[in-house]
C-alpha cells in the first residue's frame, strides 16, 4: 500500500466517523436531546494531521466532544486504550507474568434492565476479584473492560466483560492455582447469584487471526454499528436513548492489583485523546507538518485549510 492509499484511508476514516455523528445527533434530536445533538455535531469538525517527510498522514488533533456514544471519540478512545493496555502487559510481561483473556457473560436482557444489569455485573466482578480465596491466590492483576451489544432480532441487549488477567507461570504447573474454563462459570455464576450455567470463555493467547488480548479487550464499549442502525433513525433513536441512560456514569474500564500498579507508575492518561502517543515513540525524530482540516456540513466532506511548519524544518 502506497503513502498515498494510507493517507485517503486516514482521511476516509475520519469522514466516515463523522458522518456517523452527525447521524447520531439527529438521533439525539429525535430523543429531544438537543445538547447532545449539537456536541456530536460539532465533534471533529475541526482537525489536524500530521504529515511527515514520507508524507504518511496520523490524526494529530480535533475537537473531540468526548461523549460516551459519539463515534469519532469511541474511535480514539479504543486506540488510546489498546496503547496504555500495551505499554502495561509489556512492563508485566518483562516482570515474569504471563497473560490470559476471560470474556463472562450471561443472558440477554430488554433495554429497561440493561443499567441495572450492568451494575450487577460490576458488582459480582468486585465480589470476585476481592473476596474469593481461589481468585486471590491465582490471579495477580487484571484489566475489565465492558462491552454491550444489541440484538435486533429480540431487541435485548449482551453486556459482556472482556478481561485480561496477569498470572505467574506456576499458574500453568500447579492445578492448586489453574482455573478450569468449568471452574471460571461456576465462580462467575456465584458471583453473580444466578441458577444457570452462564458462558465463559478463558485462553492463553487469542486465536483471532492479527488480534491480541490486548486488541481485544480494548474493543468499543458499544460499536456504533449496534445503535446507528442503517438508515432506520427510529430505532437507532430507541437505541441511543437505552444506551446513553444504561452507560451514563459507568467506569467502562478498570484496573486491578499488579497491573493497576504498573498503571499508576507509567503515569498513564485515559482520557487524552488528542495526540498519538505510539506515533510520537516512532517518528519523534522525522519532520512534519500540521494540515487542517474543517468540516463542510453542506457537502459533507473535509477541506484543508492552511498547512504549518512544527518540527524539525
Amino acid at each position: 500500500m502506497n503513502n498515498t492509499t494510507k493517507n485517503l484511508n486516514v482521511l476516509d476514516k475520519t469522514t466516515q466517523k463523522k458522518l456517523k455523528n452527525e447521524f447520531l445527533a439527529e438521533c439525539h434530536d429525535l430523543n429531544d436531546s438537543y445538547k447532545k445533538a449539537v456536541k456530536a455535531r460539532n465533534c471533529g469538525s475541526y482537525i489536524e494531521m500530521r504529515e511527515y517527510n514520507d508524507e504518511h498522514l496520523e490524526l494529530h488533533n480535533a475537537n473531540f466532544c468526548k461523549a460516551r456514544l459519539c463515534p469519532m471519540c469511541n474511535w480514539r478512545l479504543s486506540i488510546k486504550r489498546f496503547l496504555n493496555l500495551s505499554a502495561v502487559t509489556d512492563v508485566a510481561k518483562t516482570d515474569g507474568y504471563e497473560l490470559l483473556f476471560l470474556t463472562l457473560t450471561a443472558k440477554n436482557i430488554p433495554g429497561e434492565s440493561l443499567k441495572s444489569e450492568i451494575k450487577h455485573y460490576f458488582a459480582a466482578w468486585k465480589y470476585l476479584a476481592t473476596m474469593n480465596p481461589l481468585f486471590k491466590k491465582s490471579i495477580h492483576g487484571w484489566f475489565r473492560a465492558l462491552e454491550v451489544t444489541y440484538n435486533q432480532e429480540d431487541n435485548t441487549y449482551h453486556p459482556h466483560l472482556h478481561i485480561v488477567l496477569a498470572v505467574k507461570p506456576h499458574y500453568f504447573k500447579n492445578s492448586s492455582y489453574y482455573i478450569t474454563q468449568k471452574k471460571w462459570a461456576e465462580l462467575w455464576a456465584n458471583a453473580l447469584k444466578i441458577d444457570y450455567d452462564p458462558i465463559v470463555h478463558i485462553q492463553k493467547t487469542y486465536s483471532k487471526k492479527n488480534s491480541s488480548p490486548e486488541q481485544e479487550a480494548s474493543k468499543y464499549t458499544v460499536k456504533d454499528s449496534d445503535y446507528l442502525i442503517g438508515n432506520n433513525l427510529k430505532l437507532s433513536s430507541e437505541v441511543v436513548a437505552v444506551l446513553d441512560s444504561a452507560l451514563r456514569g459507568v467506569r467502562l474500564i478498570a484496573y486491578g492489583g499488579v497491573l493497576k500498579k504498573i498503571f499508576q507508575l507509567l503515569d498513564l492518561d485515559e482520557t487524552k485523546l488528542t495526540d498519538d502517543e505510539e506515533l510520537e515513540k516512532i517518528t519523534e525524530d522525522l519532520a512534519y507538518v500540521i494540515k487542517k482540516y474543517s468540516w463542510n456540513f453542506g457537502f459533507k466532506f473535509y477541506k484543508q485549510l492552511e498547512e504549518k511548519e512544527n518540527k524539525n524544518t
